[in-house]
């Protein structure tokens, strides 16, 4: 589609979850300038497509581990060391690890810098986790945070709970913000997105994540970079943590199992309140506050919502792309999604209650779909 030709409306059905209807828990995605709301709390749904080439670039980073994210841990390994005549990156990354599993405090990371970007980069150790979610896990996770029952049907892709090993990588310690993302814009002349003036983001957000983009710009910044977007299995793992000896699951939200609406950015933070139904969240929603989305914060605003690896905003804030098609569990096989055009989310928004927030969650949009909710991190082989 050319960039010139207007953005084209779809229906809402092509968007189960994030679409707000009475058992939901969120926003629809939506298209600023274009999109009117509509009978029954309905909002239309705009996509504009921008074809960009999908690879990633080529440059390098140096792998070192020992000097990168594990703070204490790092001293704890170089002391162990001394007594053995040296300590594999294995040996870190499992002391790493353990000590997530003792239920210490995440570790304070020193991040590496992306040299295209400035951006902070967080290395995550190689390690197993279990991904999604089981029914059991999912109804206590409803009890925690008082969510409507019907509301679980938007739950069932987290089915089945499986086990991931992945190996390590880098990802961006905050989510790519409206400042990293004109840099981008200045370097290669890549559209703005649609609520910017022109190449100019909104004052005083720079720090601010950038959303409005779609997949395609994404990946498009990506291929600037010299980076890529995280599977949804990397994405899960650096916002859980790693499973645990005795086989109990990672963690539901970033900082613990226990719902808590201010620990991040989200439409119940906003509202001061637990919104726990669709009145409650269209009534938040439309008040006064409209002329002042997107809501977005700083990045690193909650400190208290850091994931065990030590990174930043992995819930609330802004929906994050992943790099797959969105497909059924556990192998996720491109040939076996209803629709090939929905792309992988995860984390939720400013705008979205706990249900999105959950690290397990799964929300798919349409890949040339542009809201007021949606921007990306980075990640990076080492």
């Amino acid at each position: 589609m050319s960039l010139a030709q207007p953005a084209h409306c779809i229906s809402p059905q092509q968007f189960p979850k994030e679409t707000w209807r009475p058992k939901h828990g969120g926003p629809s995605t939506r298209r600023a300038a274009h999109s009117r709301p509509a009978v029954g709390g309905w909002f239309t749904f705009c996509e504009r497509a921008d074809n960009m080439a999908l690879n990633s670039g080529e440059e390098d980073v140096t792998n070192k581990f020992a000097m990168n994210s594990l703070g204490s841990t790092h001293m704890k390994a170089q002391s162990l060391g001394r007594i053995t005549g040296g300590v594999s990156v294995a040996l870190l990354a499992l002391c790493f690890v353990d000590s997530i599993q003792a239920g210490d405090e995440p570790k304070s990371p020193n991040p590496i810098k992306n040299r295209k970007d400035g951006a902070e980069m967080i290395l995550i150790p190689g390690g197993s986790f279990l991904m999604g979610s089981t029914k059991e896990e999912v109804d206590a996770q409803f009890r925690e945070t008082g969510l409507p029952e019907d509301w679980k049907e938007h739950t069932r892709d987290e089915e089945p709970r499986h086990k991931r090993t992945l190996k390590p990588f880098y990802i961006y310690k905050y989510e790519v913000t409206n400042e990293q993302y004109k840099a981008f814009i200045d370097a290669s002349g890549h559209r703005s997105p649609p609520h910017w003036k022109g190449k100019k983001y909104p004052t005083d957000k720079g720090n601010h994540p950038v959303v409005e983009v779609s997949w395609d710009d994404a990946q498009a910044y990506c291929r600037w970079a010299g980076t890529r977007l995280p599977s949804e299995a990397e994405w899960e793992y650096a916002a859980r943590g790693a499973a645990s000896a005795d086989g109990k699951p990672s963690r539901a939200f970033p900082w613990g199992d226990n719902w808590d609406r201010k620990l991040c950015n989200n439409s119940s933070f906003h509202a001061g309140k637990d919104l726990q139904n669709a009145d409650d969240w269209n009534e938040w929603y439309k008040g006064d506050q409209k002329s002042r989305y997107p809501l977005t914060s700083p990045g690193g605003s909650f400190p208290k919502s850091v994931s065990p690896f030590g990174v930043h905003d992995m819930a609330g804030n802004a929906w994050e792309w992943c790099a797959e098609i969105h497909a059924p569990y556990p192998q996720q096989k491109p040939d076996d999604a209803k629709d090939k055009k929905m792309r992988a989310r995860r984390g939720g928004s400013w705008a979205n209650v706990a249900l999105h927030i959950r690290s397990a969650d799964r929300q798919p949009a349409a890949q040339g779909n542009l809201n007021l909710y949606t921007g990306f991190r980075c990640v990076k082989n080492p």
